[in-house]
């Protein structure tokens, strides 16, 4: 499968085993409210962004999966620029989180539906699915 182009898709750091992704790296955790995601630049790149993650503490095989926008679009996710916590400025200057709308969240609190019980439920299966982890 290949992505649109270079401007249509995100990139997300994974934990992946030779090459398959872990199921819980599409969730988000309770309280949370965006999925954090790096815009696609050609400065920093990929190595960059997985050299910063790392050195900001996350541990494992790490690997970059592309997201298309195509399906953020679809799943009505909406892509908020917001700080990065690794220790590049460069890097975080390309964090994005992909968040639901205001309107959704919103019926989800009429609701008393946790946003990340209905983002796990309705987001993270399609977005597990259309990850491509990039060698």
């Amino acid at each position: 499968m290949m992505m649109e182009s270079e401007e249509e898709a995100v990139l997300r750091v994974v934990v992946a085993k030779r090459g398959k992704i872990r199921a819980g790296e599409f969730r988000l955790r309770k309280g949370e409210v965006g999925f954090s995601l790096f815009l696609r630049t050609e400065a920093p790149g990929p190595e960059a962004i997985l050299e910063a993650v790392r050195a900001a503490g996350k541990q494992g095989e790490l690997a970059i999966a592309e997201l298309p926008m195509s399906v953020l679009r679809d799943l009505g996710l909406q892509i908020v620029p917001t700080p990065g916590g690794t220790p590049s400025p460069e890097v975080n200057a390309i964090h994005v989180e992909a968040r639901l709308g205001r309107l959704l969240r919103l019926w989800l609190w009429f609701r008393r539906i946790e946003t990340a019980t209905y983002f796990n439920e309705r987001c993270a299966p399609r977005l597990s699915s259309s990850a491509i982890v990039r060698d």
